[in-house]
């Protein structure tokens, strides 16, 4: 299943780019994309870490103070990217807390500036908070909702003027990026998401856009670049192979890859764009199928996804209608380790990452390859850091074997609970054959957990 094809030239493409300072906050806006086509950086040419939540409909249903309240919860928690929807979920009786509707009689070409312009009043709120907000134009749907039909209904040169507003309207605002689609293929849709996607670039043609595909799919699979150019990063999309009731289409796979296998698939295409993990398992919504909680889960795809290829991976929470329990996301256990996947990856270049997709340095241990279990490492061109995430799992975690090749005398080799933020030094010894060196990771983490990081570095 692994793809050994482009990886000299991603290689190659990764040497040529130079390091940079690691991104904190104070990030200069709008961002642009790297050099190398990679990952993101801001204006300064920092590179900017993308960690994203998903509360879709925080612009509709809070107040300013409210937003600015939730906001400040989620950069505690480490977040940089809020993934919101513009419009409301249903096309009929669908309004924000004024009362106000985004459209009149449903065309698209008539919008209520009052609506968009209380959504622009989030997004400001958004900007001085140092946070990227990443808004739908236009949500579809699961399984071919409402707004998939009013969209049809509209037709593609009203879907034109649509985007050519948004463009306009949010032009001031540097800190906003777009999505197109939602939950679903574009299919019969494809021709209106794509005219607003070039009426956005007829205002703004240095626009930043994604497509939201189905699960199993990602938005290249469903839109080839040489037909849409406006498309200019990626979202991966799925849960685990044991994922009950979701809404699958074709995948390729048979059945839902694992995030890792779905993110090695995307960074070994063709046409390289800088892709992130949209959405996978939201934390305390069913994971039915897995022995391991919800915050394990959600902590897993976001390891799994920094090290396969992704710059930057959404978070997601059970709280994405925004509802009056809102505050309850203080006590997410999950929300709050990511704030040590954003620490962790700040004190190494991990923009200068290079997804292990042959499999090379763990040689023996690793597990198999699209199960949950499986040790997915990432490594710089010239090995001098190499980081490897051993997931939970149901017992203490096994011995593995790192190929000597990545290890020398000068290397520091350390552990990193990813519950609690906190290194620790590791203990190897070498194999009787001297090819690799054996590792055993410390077994249960804080949390009571068994997943690790572990990193080393030659100094």
């Amino acid at each position: 299943m692994r793809n050994t094809n482009h990886v000299l030239l991603a290689l190659l493409m990764i040497l040529c780019t130079g390091l940079f300072p690691v991104s904190g906050q104070n990030s200069r806006f709008p961002l642009k994309i790297s050099s190398n086509y990679r990952y993101f950086e801001d204006q300064s040419g920092k590179p900017f870490f993308w960690q994203a939540e998903t509360p879709w409909l925080i612009l509709q249903n809070l107040s300013p103070q409210d937003i600015s309240t939730l906001i400040g919860i989620r950069v505690k928690q480490g977040f940089t990217v809020i993934q919101v929807m513009a419009l409301p979920p249903d096309p009929q009786s669908g309004k924000n807390v004024n009362g106000n509707h985004p459209f009149l009689n449903l065309d698209i070409s008539k919008p209520d500036t009052a609506y968009f312009g209380y959504l622009k009043k989030g997004i400001k709120i958004a900007e001085k908070q140092d946070v990227v907000v990443l808004m739908n134009t236009i949500w579809k749907g699961c399984c071919g909702g409402d707004w998939g039909k009013i969209i049809i209904q509209n037709g593609t040169e009203r879907c034109r003027l649509y985007g050519r507003f948004l463009g306009t309207f949010f032009k001031d605002c540097p800190n906003l990026l777009w999505i197109q689609g939602g939950d679903n293929d574009p299919r019969e849709q494809t021709d209106h998401y794509r005219q607003i996607a070039l009426g956005i670039l007829d205002v703004n043609p240095s626009a930043l856009q994604t497509y939201h595909a189905s699960s199993g799919h990602s938005s290249t699979d469903m839109l080839p670049a040489v037909d849409h150019k406006w498309l200019n990063f990626s979202f991966t999309y799925t849960y685990f192979p044991e994922k009950q009731g979701v809404w699958l289409h074709e995948t390729g796979f048979g059945i839902l890859p694992e995030i890792y296998e779905m993110n090695h698939n995307e960074y070994l295409k063709h046409n390289v764009m800088p892709f992130a993990l949209g959405e996978a398992q939201y934390e305390s919504e069913s994971s039915k199928g897995l022995d391991i909680t919800s915050a394990d889960v959600v902590r897993r795809q976001a390891w799994w996804a920094m090290l396969s290829g992704a710059c930057g991976h959404a978070y997601g929470s059970w709280n994405w209608k925004v509802g009056p329990d809102w505050r309850k996301v203080e006590q997410d256990s999950g929300a709050w380790q990511m704030r040590w996947v954003k620490s962790f990856f700040e004190k190494v270049p991990w923009y200068r990452l290079i997804p292990d997709t042959d499999g090379k340095i763990v040689i023996s241990g690793d597990g198999k390859y699209g199960s949950g279990e499986y040790l997915v490492a990432a490594f710089t061109a010239d090995h001098s850091t190499i980081v490897i995430y051993c997931p939970p799992t149901s017992t203490p975690t096994s011995e593995f074997t790192v190929g000597s090749n990545y290890i020398n005398k000068t290397s520091v080799i350390r552990w990193f609970d990813p519950t609690t933020g906190t290194f620790s030094k590791a203990k190897i010894s070498f194999s009787g054959n001297q090819k690799g060196i054996r590792i055993l990771p410390p077994g249960k983490n804080a949390s009571g957990s068994t997943d690790w990081v572990l990193l080393i570095e030659k100094k």
